[in-house]
This record gives C-alpha cells, structure tokens and sequence, in this order.
C-alpha cells in the first residue's frame, strides 16, 4: 500500500514511518498539507494520514480541498492528540474517513488503515444477472418510509438533505450513517434542532412515528419488526465492513413497506447502500441518489448509479423537494387504499 503521511512533528512522523514499514507499506512522509496536496495532484497514493495543526496549510484545510480538487481520492485518516466529540465532528465533517487520537498503538494504525482500505476497494456488486424477487408485504404499512444512507461526507449532507425537506413532509425517516455512536447521539441532537423535526437515536422495540426521525445507533444495525410495526436493533455480522449498515435496513424497510418505501443514498466511500436499494426496487419502491459528481465521497451514489437501481439522480439541494413530493404522492395513494379495506 502507498500512503502519503502529512506531519509536521517530526518524531511522530518517524514513529508513523517505522509502524507502516514494518507492514510492508510504501510511505513517504511530508511537513506540511501544501506539500501534501502537491504530492497528491503529481501521484496516485491508496491513504493519507495528516496530522492536525501543521504550518503552512493545516490537516482541515488539506482534507477539504483533498475531496475538491483531487480526482483519485485516497483513504484520509486524521491524527491528533484532540480528543472530544466537538474536535471529532469538525474533521469527520471535513471528509475525513476515520481518525487517530494520539497516543496510538502500532495495532490501532494497522486496524484502521486495514478497515478503511477494504471498504474503499471493495468489488462492485454482483451485475443484474439475476433478478431480485419482490418480497411479500402483508397488508399496509402505517406510513411512507424514508431509510436514508450516509458515510464519508455525510453529516453535512444529511444536514442539507433534512433542511430542504418539506418540514410538512408525512413520512417517518431512518437515518444510517457510518459513525460510532457518540457522533449518532450528536446527529440526533444537530438535525433536531436545525429540522425542526423530531429527531432521536433508535432504540429496541421503539414504535416509530410518523414525521419523526430516527438515527442509527452507533455499533447496531437498525431493521423493522412486522406490524405493529417497531424498532428492530442487533450486532448481526457487518456488510460492507459496516455496522449500522444501509443495506442491512434497506432490505428489512423493503419487507415492511414495499411500494411505500423511499430510498436515499448520499455521499460515502464503499458500496453499501446499492444492495438493499434493490430489494426496495423490487418491491415497487423508490431510490434517490446525491449526483457522484459533486459528492464529497461518490462511491456509494457511484454504486447505485452502476447497479442501476437508481430513479433519480439529483445534486443535494435539489433531493429533499425531490424526496417530498414523492412521499406526498404515496401519502395519498396509501390513504386512498386504507379507506378501501
């Protein structure tokens, strides 16, 4: 593996040096995020690992400007001894994968960079060779569901996403996004106030709500109980090296909502996402996708788009209206069908 280290302190930058030679990484370390960035524009590396405060241009700057100016993105790890939930949001918002607290362990570089790299490269899904069979739904959900998707880049997109929703807007909404649970429980908090909406972290057995929000907790996935329909939560095995993971929701959101069912997909590195969308297709459900191109990380919309379970194709300001209407169509055509039963 070919990783590029941004460190200014130069005994921690021979400490990173010596763990990943030792693991038979190509490293080349330099001092600061502009030589960083240059580094990055001339060659192709798989990881960067920068440091935060470093002179020139800081570890923030450089992942920024890393997701908007470099094609190839690499893996971004942030390190640094700033350890609380403000500091963490702060890189995580700026587009970087995972993070470092300093001290580390020689184990703790490994692991991460090990992880982080087979989710970045992790083989595209399975051709349509093969069709998906629809899921029998019985009877009629409660409401429309939104199960929305979200990893590297995320935050700040399920932010933009929920703020130009129709605040009106008659559906329930389950949010999974890649994060440990201190950052899930911040979510919460963050699209509570700023949505107006009301926004929790999913918990066992919770009944949902129609025109609340519910988040992942971090660690769990979140799936669906038959009706009455109710919370699911579990450590089953990862998919796509994730837990929570959208697929693992998306299927189980098929199963309990069918056709009434509206799938988003935003920025984020991997494939997770692509695969649930298609049992939601199947069972006559919608998918939306953040457009690739302007996605801070666009594997994930990348995938949805290859695999062609997408509907529609939209930049992120234009989604939520997107989203809106469509569930005000379901809204009606669900309300029309109970008053048949």
């Amino acid at each position: 593996m070919k990783i590029l280290v941004a460190e200014d302190d130069l005994d921690n930058a021979r400490l990173l040096e010596n763990i990943l030679r030792k693991n038979e990484h190509s490293v080349e370390v330099v001092a600061d995020g502009a030589k960083a960035l240059q580094r990055l524009r001339d060659e192709k590396f798989d990881a960067l690992l920068t440091d935060w405060m470093m002179p020139e241009m800081d570890g923030i700057t450089l992942i920024q400007r890393v997701r908007a100016e470099v094609e190839s993105t690499p893996l971004i790890l942030m390190i640094t001894a700033i350890n609380d939930d403000d500091a963490r949001q702060h890189f995580l918002l700026a587009g970087a994968d995972d993070f470092l607290i300093k001290p580390y362990r020689s184990g703790d570089v490994v692991r991460i960079l090990s992880d982080g790299i087979a989710r970045l490269n992790q083989p595209p899904p399975e051709a349509d060779v093969r069709v998906v069979t629809p899921v029998k739904v019985n009877g009629l959900p409660p409401f429309v569901s939104v199960v929305v998707a979200a990893g590297t880049g995320g935050p700040s997109d399920i932010h933009q996403f929920f703020r130009s929703l129709d605040r009106n807007c008659p559906a329930s909404f389950f949010v999974v996004h890649h994060g440990p649970d201190w950052m899930m429980k911040l979510l919460a908090r963050q699209l509570k106030q700023e949505s107006g909406l009301p926004c929790m972290v999913a918990y066992q057995d919770l009944q949902p709500i129609r025109g609340h929000v519910y988040v992942a907790p971090g660690d769990h996935h979140l799936a669906f109980s038959p009706p009455p329909v109710s919370l699911e939560l579990n450590q089953d095995q990862k998919e796509n090296y994730m837990r929570p993971s959208a697929d693992h929701l998306f299927r189980s959101a098929a199963n309990i909502f069918g056709k009434y069912c509206i799938a988003v997909i935003l920025s984020g590195v991997g494939r997770d996402g692509s695969r649930g969308a298609r049992n939601i297709k199947a069972t006559g459900g919608a998918v939306f996708v953040e457009d690739p191109k302007a996605a801070a990380a666009p594997s994930m919309p990348q995938t949805a788009l290859d695999t062609k379970v997408a509907d529609a194709i939209l930049p992120l300001n234009m989604l939520g209206e997107a989203v809106s209407d469509q569930v005000l169509r379901l809204n009606k055509e669900l309300a029309a069908k109970k008053k048949e039963e």
